[in-house]
């Protein structure tokens, strides 16, 4: 696999984490249908596949995507749903204010 200059090893990432955290790799292994060797080799490829990644994330309740997100730079954008929801709720409630100062002109 060509790897770019920009590559984050997600291998060590679970090593580390792995290690840190005393996980049984083969413990691990059969909560996500697994054997200990596939663990094993994701710690030592310098890549893991998503699906991979978010079985592990579940196995785990950890986010390793969050770990992987906090090493790229600050000034990377993101798409934030919550704000997305925000702006809705903003916009909702001026509808709802307009709406209420009619009806408090008609009722008087």
């Amino acid at each position: 696999m060509k790897k770019g200059k920009h590559n984050i090893n997600t291998g060590k990432l679970l090593s580390d984490f792995f290690t840190k955290n005393r996980i049984n790799k083969s413990q691990l292994g059969k909560e996500i249908n697994r054997d200990g060797v596939s663990i094993l080799k994701y710690t030592q490829n310098s890549s893991v596949q998503t699906g991979i990644l978010i079985e592990l994330c579940y196995a785990l309740n950890h986010n390793f995507f969050q770990d992987i997100a906090n090493q790229l730079p600050d000034n990377f954008t993101v798409y934030n749903h919550k704000e997305d929801e925000i702006e809705l709720l903003k916009d909702e409630i001026k509808v709802l204010k307009i709406q209420n100062e009619l009806l408090m002109k008609i009722i008087s």
